[in-house]
């Protein structure tokens, strides 16, 4: 059986070049302009199953776009807790954490960031998730959640190692579509809207 599955990343929260994790931010003004745009496209899509983060932005993204459906909440779909690097550039990390960031940059699974969540305990959990997605009888599904959880499924469901997930720069308030097959999955779509 042919399953179709919509990832979708929540829309713009203001915090453009900032590390937001766990930090629960709501969409921008502009953020739910982008996600309603989407309204139109994925109306006219067959979605049998919509699942999403319970963090505000997605929260907020699947109220705009499905209001008057049942939607659940998985707590495997978070973003990962950057800890004290929550709400900080990229600039102000390396001056500040040097070695840590070289370390993060090594890959290593057993990285944690400081005072957050380790990569390792990331990946198990929204492995999770996918595995629980592949097993999951609904034909159609909608998936909201955030950039490093998209990058993270879309490594698992096309078989690549997770050191691989640099390779999408997955956009907000856009989605990216697959084909999952007993084998594995076919990347069909990818940063559209």
């Amino acid at each position: 059986m042919t399953k179709k599955l919509i990832l979708l990343r929540h829309g713009n929260t203001g915090f453009s070049g900032q590390y937001i994790g766990s930090k629960d931010v709501p969409l921008s003004a502009n953020g739910c302009r982008q996600i309603a745009s989407l309204q139109p496209i994925l109306e006219n899509q067959q979605i049998d199953y919509i699942l999403s983060s319970p963090m505000l932005r997605c929260r907020e993204s699947a109220e705009i776009l499905f209001s008057d459906r049942h939607v659940y909440y998985d707590d495997d779909l978070r973003e990962i807790d950057f800890g004290r690097w929550e709400g900080l550039i990229f600039q102000e990390i390396a001056t500040n954490d040097p070695d840590l960031v070289n370390k993060w940059a090594a890959w290593n699974p057993d990285f944690c960031f400081p005072e957050g969540e380790c990569i390792d305990h990331f990946i198990k959990r929204v492995h999770r998730a996918g595995s629980r997605i592949k097993e999951s009888s609904n034909e159609n599904i909608i998936l909201i959640a955030h950039g490093g959880v998209i990058r993270a499924l879309l490594c698992y469901l096309l078989n690549l190692k997770p050191e691989k997930y640099l390779l999408f720069q997955v956009e907000k308030g856009r989605y990216t579509t697959l084909e999952l097959f007993s084998e594995g999955a076919v990347l069909t779509g990818f940063n559209l809207g």
